[in-house]
């Protein structure tokens, strides 16, 4: 693909480049060329092709010439009219056309011959007085017939522009051909006419169908990624297939790597597989395929593909096969374009009705080439089948062209949708975000007006009524009575500062309990020792939990105040592992843990069920030396 890209650009500059020359008008201008409209002829025929003499005597020509005006045809003999005893020599006729050069002014610039197009199944010969000038070397089906030729007459040292051109055509006698009419002069008088029949027969034809098919690859690389979308590899098929189309045209020149029955094959019967694809394209585009005209279309291809195929070359005669597959070919594309057409009238195709506008115009100009071909049409003139491709490739762009931007329109359309989709579920979330906000709240204050009470009436609620009870006996003094009831304004302060945001600060938990209880400590003569050391955050720690943990540690300090006799409180803090441990010990006299459990109040009961609500463990370790109360609180989230 680089050398084609590579050709194609090497093929625009040049033809810039003529352009250019053909505005451009030179201060010397060269002698006016010659224009040969008129030559003589002479025909031998003969059996099987012989190479062209190296050189020739006019004088050995002496057949009966005969005036004819250039373009001249060279009609086929489709029924012979000798019997031919060896097929490996057909019979070929060879043609002589002679032209008589004038006496040409001197001049140091070389002159040259230009043949615009000469075509038969063979091979040409030029010589300039007796002198071979050029041959064909090619293949002799396919030898070139639509490149111009260029051929120099005195470009070496010492030649003189010859005084008779002869030009040598050998041919199957079942073949036509023809040659155009001739020009001689200088390079500056021709050239730009040889550049520009050469760009419109060689490098145009080349240059659309690779354009097409570099186009086309795209397509397919497309098509790897979008399997569901059909329209990129039959875009590529046809791209293909136009390509394979439009190679006889530029090729010829040199021999071919393939066989020239192989290559004949091909060349006919890939304008039927275009003419195919544009149908099965046509009925995806209007989406009203007809059975029966499938069946039809697929069935000529086939039929056209084996009976054209080499191997039945011995059965029949290749130029009658060709002329008629060609009207046939006609017929079946003028069909496929008008039910297209009207196929996409009904479904309001555009595109469809483009591409049947194109086949219409695509078998006008396949009208016009096979008359050309037949040599029904002057053969100076320019066959327009490559043009075709030009057109299909524009169309195609342009159908290709209206999907992508079709697909984008759609895709914007979906995307603003989807946005004010998204707008309006936005809404609806933060609505129903504030609504559970709402609801939250009012459930976190229920909760914790729920809290409140429950602790109120479990702490405070219920010292004070058991100290009013025994208040009624007069079973207490007024010393007892100041007691009970600092004890219910602690219990009182507790919850106070249990609702106080702490921010997972355990230390400043720990703080507000010993601001507490410091002066009730002072009162009863117990020193406080404070070993407390940095912890981790406890995210946790909000004022539910914080209640629980301030409730325990009060009760520790409680239990030590009333029954240890105590005379040093310790309070500790410490990391084990995953757990913050908060230590509470005392230097009073111990007791039985296990008989406390059972027999004693419901104190130690209320620590362990406080621990457990929170996740946390306590230990106590009493004996004759003191008591130490560990509580282990998990950093983590509790379960």
């Amino acid at each position: 693909m680089a050398e084609i890209a590579v050709q194609v650009y090497q093929g625009l500059t040049l033809w810039f480049l003529m352009l250019c020359a053909a505005l451009w008008q030179p201060s010397a201008q060269a002698d006016e060329p010659l224009h040969f409209i008129s030559a003589q002829t002479w025909a031998i025929t003969d059996y099987g092709y012989t190479p062209p003499p190296y050189s020739v005597n006019p004088a050995d020509l002496h057949g009966t010439w005969q005036t004819v005006g250039l373009p001249h045809a060279l009609r086929p003999l489709l029924i012979p009219t000798h019997i031919n005893d060896d097929p490996l020599k057909p019979l070929t006729v060879v043609t002589w056309y002679r032209l008589q050069v004038p006496e040409l002014p001197h001049t140091i610039a070389p002159r040259y011959l230009y043949i615009p197009r000469w075509k038969t199944d063979g091979q040409i010969a030029i010589y300039g007085d007796s002198h071979l000038l050029y041959q064909s070397h090619a293949s002799m089906a396919w030898n070139g017939w639509n490149t111009p030729l260029w051929v120099p007459l005195d470009e070496t040292a010492g030649t003189v522009t010859p005084h008779a051109i002869f030009i040598r055509i050998e041919r199957p006698r079942s073949s036509g051909g023809g040659i155009s009419s001739i020009w001689l002069g200088e390079k500056d008088a021709l050239s730009w006419r040889y550049h520009l029949r050469y760009l419109l027969q060689v490098q145009l034809p080349f240059m659309s169908s690779a354009a097409f098919l570099s186009v086309g690859l795209f397509s397919l690389f497309v098509w790897f990624k979008q399997r569901h979308e059909r329209l990129y590899v039959l875009f590529f098929c046809v791209s293909l297939v136009a390509y394979l189309r439009s190679m006889h045209y530029y090729l010829g020149t040199e021999r071919l790597p393939v066989p020239d029955a192989w290559f004949s094959w091909l060349t006919i019967n890939s304008l039927f597989w275009l003419v195919a694809l544009v149908h099965v394209f046509l009925n995806y585009l209007h989406g009203r395929p007809q059975q029966w005209l499938n069946r039809l279309v697929a069935g000529i291809t086939l039929a056209v593909g084996l009976l054209t195929l080499p191997w039945l070359s011995m059965l029949k005669n290749a130029y009658v096969i060709a002329s008629l597959a060609y009207l046939l070919l006609l017929i079946m594309g003028a069909t496929i374009a008008l039910v297209g057409w009207r196929n996409s009238r009904l479904a309001k195709s555009r595109d469809g009705l483009l591409l049947a506008a194109w086949g219409v115009m695509g078998m006008l100009f396949g009208m016009y080439d096979w008359l050309l071909q037949n040599n029904y049409v002057s053969i100076e003139s320019i066959y327009l089948g490559p043009y075709s491709n030009i057109s299909a490739y524009v169309i195609f762009m342009i159908i290709l062209f209206r999907r992508y931007i079709g697909a984008i329109e759609t895709i914007k359309q979906q995307n603003f949708d989807l946005e004010i989709q998204l707008q309006a579920q936005h809404a609806e979330l933060q609505e129903s975000h504030r609504r559970l906000r709402e609801i939250e709240q009012r459930q976190m204050l229920a909760r914790e007006r729920q809290r409140i009470v429950q602790d109120m009436h479990d702490g405070l609620g219920s010292s004070l009524i058991s100290a009013l009870r025994v208040v009624e006996h007069g079973q207490l003094n007024e010393t007892e009575i100041v007691q009970v009831l600092k004890g219910c304004i602690d219990d009182l302060k507790l919850s106070i500062d249990s609702m106080e945001p702490v921010e997972a600060d355990l230390l400043l938990l720990l703080a507000t309990l010993r601001f507490r209880l410091g002066p009730r400590l002072e009162s009863t003569g117990i020193a406080l020792r404070w070993a407390v050391v940095t912890v981790p955050a406890l995210d946790w720690l909000d004022p539910r939990n914080s209640l629980h943990i301030l409730r325990i540690l009060q009760e520790a300090f409680t239990n030590i105040i009333k029954h240890t006799q105590a005379t040093e409180i310790s309070v500790s803090t410490a990391v084990d592992g995953d757990f913050v441990l908060v230590t509470i010990c005392d230097n009073g006299q111990g007791f039985s843990v296990e008989h406390a459990l059972k027999n004693g109040g419901k104190g130690l009961s209320n620590q362990m069920r406080r621990a457990e609500s929170i996740g946390a463990e306590i230990n106590i370790d009493s004996g004759h030396a003191g008591t130490c109360v560990t509580l282990r609180l998990p950093i983590n989230q509790p379960v």
